[in-house]
């Protein structure tokens, strides 16, 4: 069996300016420093054999708290990127609200009819993450990884390992900075073991 640990990056800019930040690279608050150094603490009697992030500032740097104590090198990759916003990238929630609030019900809906220009739709997201995911999975049998990744793309992985469509994995929780989920992925089954 191998186990994949998903975790939602600390706090970034964009969670506390509730700015849109899909694939714009964030930094992380003072506050995601103190969350990153409570997730090391939950890490630390946790066999892990590798540590996989996306490429982004706000994964690369919450996955320190893992890939550093285990003495582990860091594996990025972009297919573990957030949705892409398009053109709502970097601009506030409120602004899109006012100015494209029909597609941004969409968006909070997790509804697959959503096209940002320039974005990513949920199907192109979930094909995306999940395959970088499983593609992990095959390259680290009977392991233990750490897989650091953002809000929205872990929702859709979890709807999708679990079978949900698109709309049904929009009455999924969102994850918290830096929640954890465990997945446990034998043969060809998947079973959500928890979600924080």
């Amino acid at each position: 069996m191998t186990q994949i640990y998903l975790i939602r990056h600390a706090e970034a800019e964009g969670n506390l300016y509730r700015r849109m930040h899909g694939w714009y690279d964030s930094l992380i608050t003072d506050n995601g420093y103190r969350q990153i150094a409570a997730l090391a603490h939950r890490f630390e009697n946790i066999h892990v054999d590798a540590v996989y992030s996306s490429d982004l500032f706000r994964t690369r740097t919450t996955a320190g708290a893992v890939y550093r104590q285990k003495g582990l090198p860091l594996t990025t990759r972009k297919g573990l990127r957030e949705i892409n916003l398009g053109v709502w990238e970097d601009r506030t929630w409120a602004e899109v609200g006012r100015t494209d609030g029909a597609k941004l019900d969409l968006f909070n809906r997790n509804d697959p009819a959503l096209q940002v220009e320039e974005g990513d739709t949920f199907q192109e997201l979930r094909r995306r993450t999940t395959s970088t995911v499983l593609q992990i999975v095959k390259n680290h049998p009977n392991q233990t990884v750490a897989v650091f990744c953002h809000g929205t793309a872990i929702r859709n992985m979890l709807g999708e390992f679990q079978g949900l469509s698109i709309e049904e994995t929009g009455n999924l929780p969102h994850s918290d900075n830096t929640a954890v989920s465990l997945l446990e992925f034998e043969g060809d089954r998947v079973r959500v073991a928890f979600h924080d």
